[in-house]
């Protein structure tokens, strides 16, 4: 962003001329004279004797800011310059009543730029946000600055916010459909998030602009044609960006620009940065010596940028020598020159230099030079030691956006790196057997799965710019969200040792190059590993298929495929194990397959074992109830809204459990919110509807004349607290089916509950027989009431439907379609006893 420098001062000028200071205009007129001849230490002396002699505070308050401007902008001494533009503010503030509005605004922009120079990412933000709030509060005093806004849209581009960057964009746009560095700002933003349409409409809005100045589009297209792969094409728009930028910058007259020192040094960051990106083109090519030359420049370019260390400069300076570093381990190249460490000194002095104030910029590097330092190491030890303090870094990294949608894109990312972590400490296991290679692989799979629960069950919803714009404590807001907990080792170690007695768990991971299975079985911790045969998702896929067509007509196939499913899945340490009771945590086309209609040799794995999920192990970790906690008499709310519409077996189910119903017209949305305070479970016989996207998808209560709210979406759902219910039943076609997003699972109304931080959510995977669900209900009720785990009383339930109806037990399709996720603990009271009394080979 380029600032008029020349109208900034020719307004201080006009002022200086009307002032009632002779003194003043006379000392201006020499202030402005030096800085016109770049004298600028002259400039400086001026402006200090009328800011420390004069009367007239206006001649004070514009002698701060171009102190401000010239330290920061000019003398590239940032920390002078913030301490000029910090008091210029303050002298605004102390008289709100004088016409400065143009000069306060563009202080809050300048100090903000000075702390991103610095790497100081919140103090940047903070001024930001306070310009913007300024400009919200009285939008015509400050009509003319809405500019800052494409400020604190840039900010929260580069922390990867796409969402409220696009508010702001469509905000400005509206304001000025014409202005090119808001559409150019555009085009970036839509490429990033795959809007094709956006792009195609930009880019038109675009060539209609007689004016291109920089030509920073160019950039962003050859962006869009590199990540298609098309790299000939790449290098044109990038060369393109490269002609226009450096015609722009030695045509000042024609464009009526003066540059600022800082820009003129920042222009080497651009350059090389394009450099960088034609070498990656070259590198898709397979053309080594044009990517070895487009390197050279792009450190050559960088090197002269370095006089002016910004944080953003020091982080490109970083990757094109980590560039330079891969391009030799490609080639075998030896040299007296490890630009891995001087990658890794750029990036410790900025460390130091803001260690309270660690940025997202700054952890995506601190991970990625630790990932390529255990790459490029050929120790052993260096190398684990490296991919952990990567992982550590991961870890903070991933989770602290505003929005659902950028934290999984920031997840998405950074996937194959994560991938590479497991398979290294999984090959290190099986090598030194050494429990913490195994905790260590199991903390890295649990924690990625489920990124969004945590922030949904603390009340964090996704946040509006309006939202934003209005928190008044943003440290607080972001500490919350900085700080999901994600399990170390030794907190799993605890946790499983405290709370898993009886009880094993069992995590998967799919890879390219196979699958991994790790968790908790008969007390002891395990690690196994498979080969995925070659027809493995083929055969997934046509199961899934089979399910969600809900066929009551299958043939010995699907049966011989969920044997062949069941047997590879199931991991030797389980096949004879004493635990009856198994959590599952699937991950993946996984997820799809509810794996109690599953089979092995001995039968069924509901045969073998009381199946609960896990949505990620920190999930239920967070929700855990205490060992000693006091069990609360079970209070069942029933609601049952199309009874006498077309779920005729819906009040019948009801009744065979509870007294306390809302049934038809009763079973409306409102009185269900109004009851749902007084009971501990809420079961739910109704109608869902499931889209592709998340938020259109919404659970029905009693339509009426559909002049009234009549239906829960999975935003509303997610975003109430319902810590109290300690399990929702989902009496409802298809509730825990939905769109499935890599890093969080199947967003369905089972997980929009899990959100809202309920213990336990039954719910189905696939159409409902309402007869069927009816029957497996009121027999799974009936065992919670006398006091059985929730997953042992799931399947006792299951088993008695086809001990009444044995003709349908080799039809999954009718009764496997219940699943449960959470907490698999009794509701009423310990079924210690009971759980002997099942599993003891021996009657009393």
């Amino acid at each position: 962003m380029k600032f008029f420098i020349f109208l900034t001062f020719n307004y201080l000028l006009f002022l200086s001329v009307n002032a009632q200071n002779d003194d003043d205009s006379t000392l201006k007129k020499k202030a402005f004279k030096a800085f016109s001849n770049k004298e600028y230490d002259t400039s400086i002396h001026y402006f200090k004797l009328i800011e420390n002699q004069s009367q007239n505070l206006n001649n004070k308050i514009y002698s701060q800011h171009a102190l401000g401007h010239i330290y920061g902008k000019e003398k590239l001494d940032l920390s002078e310059g913030i301490y000029w533009l910090k008091k210029n503010i303050s002298t605004i503030e102390e008289d709100t009543s004088r016409n400065m509005h143009f000069t306060y605004i563009l202080s809050l922009q300048l100090i903000s730029s000075y702390y991103q120079y610095q790497g100081k990412r919140d103090s940047s933000e903070y001024y930001l946000k306070k310009g913007c709030l300024t400009y919200f509060n009285d939008k015509e005093k400050y009509k003319e600055k809405y500019y800052i806004l494409n400020r604190l849209n840039n900010f929260f581009y580069r922390r990867k916010e796409y969402n409220l960057s696009k508010e702001i964009l469509n905000n400005l746009i509206e304001k000025d459909v014409k202005n090119y560095n808001v559409l150019s700002n555009y085009l970036s933003l839509c490429i990033q998030i795959n809007d094709s349409i956006g792009i195609e409409n930009t880019v038109e809005k675009i060539d209609q602009l007689d004016n291109i100045r920089d030509g920073i589009h160019y950039f962003y297209l050859g962006e869009l044609a590199l990540n298609g792969g098309h790299f000939d094409q790449a290098i044109q728009h990038y060369q393109s960006f490269i002609k226009q930028f450096k015609y722009f910058f030695h045509n000042t007259k024609k464009f009526n620009f003066v540059y600022s020192t800082d820009e003129i040094k920042t222009r080497h960051y651009y350059i090389a940065r394009t450099y960088l990106q034609i070498s990656q083109c070259y590198r898709g090519l397979q053309n080594d010596s044009k990517r070895l030359e487009y390197l050279l420049k792009a450190k050559r370019e960088i090197q002269k940028g370095l006089s002016f260390p910004t944080q953003d400069m020091n982080v490109m300076a970083s990757e094109i020598y980590r560039a330079l570093d891969i391009y030799h381990h490609e080639h075998e190249i030896l040299t007296s020159i490890s630009y891995i460490d001087s990658a890794q000194s750029l990036i410790e002095k900025q460390l130091l230099l803001h260690e309270k104030d660690t940025n997202q910029v700054l952890l995506n590097q601190l991970i990625l030079q630790n990932f390529y330092k255990a790459e490029f190491s050929g120790n052993i030890v260096e190398q684990e030691k490296y991919y952990w303090q990567s992982y550590l870094m991961l870890k903070k990294f991933v989770g602290n956006q505003y929005n659902d949608d950028d934290q999984l894109y920031q997840f998405k990312n950074l996937r194959e790196i994560q991938d590479q972590l497991v398979i290294f400490f999984t090959r290190l296991y099986k090598e030194s057997q050494s429990k913490e290679d195994l905790y260590k692989v199991l903390e890295i799979i649990e924690n990625s799965k489920s990124n969004i629960l945590y922030k949904r069950s603390q009340g964090l919803e996704n946040l509006t710019f309006e939202q934003y714009i209005k928190t008044p404590d943003l440290d607080n807001l972001r500490n919350k969200i900085n700080s999901p907990p994600l399990l170390s080792s030794q907190e799993i170690q605890k946790y499983f040792k405290e709370y898993y007695d009886g009880k094993s768990f069992v995590s998967y991971y799919p890879l390219k190059e196979g699958l991994i299975m790790v968790g908790y079985i008969d007390g002891n911790f395990f690690l196994e590993t498979k080969c995925l045969p070659d027809v493995w998702n083929d055969l997934i896929k046509s199961v899934h298929k089979e399910l969600s067509e809900s066929n009551l007509f299958i043939d010995r196939s699907f049966n011989h495929q969920l044997l062949e499913i069941g047997e590879f899945l199931v991991p030797d340490k389980l096949k004879n194990a004493e635990d009856k009771r198994v959590v599952f945590s699937p991950s993946g086309n996984l997820t799809f397959i509810p794996f109690e209609i599953l089979k092995t040799g001995k039968g069924y794995y509901l045969e073998q074992w009381a199946i609960s999920y896990s949505f990620s192990l920190h999930h239920e970790y967070s929700i855990q109830r205490p060992i000693d906690e006091d069990y609360d008499p079970i209070e069942i709310l029933g609601v049952a809204p199309y009874n006498k519409i077309n779920l005729p077996f819906s009040l019948d189910e009801l009744k065979a459990f509870t007294d306390n119903i809302l049934s038809d017209k009763e079973a409306s949305m409102e009185n269900t919110l109004q009851r749902i305070n007084d009971i501990n479970i809420l079961h739910l016989a109704t109608h869902t509807t499931i889209s592709k996207t998340a938020k259109d998808s919404n659970i029905e209560f009693y339509p009426g004349d559909k002049t009234q709210k009549y239906s829960l979406s999975f935003n509303e759902v997610a975003n109430k607290n319902l810590s109290h219910l300690q399990l929702v039943s989902l009496s409802s076609c298809h509730s825990a089916d939905g769109p499935y997003i890599d890093g969080e699972g199947i967003l369905s109304l089972q997980r929009a509950f899990a959100y809202a931080s309920v213990h336990s959510i039954l719910a189905s995977k696939w159409d409902v027989n309402d007869e069927v669900s009816s029957i497996i209900m009121a027999s799974f009720y009936d065992y919670i009431k006398q006091g059985w785990e929730k997953d042992v009383a799931l399947q006792k339930a299951k088993k008695d439907f086809w001990s009444d109806n044995p003709s349908l037990k080799i039809n999954p399709i009718y009764w496997g379609n219940i699943v449960l996720f959470g907490d698999s603990d009794p509701i009423s009271s310990s079924s210690l006893q009971k759980t002997l009394i099942e599993y003891l080979p021996f009657d009393f």
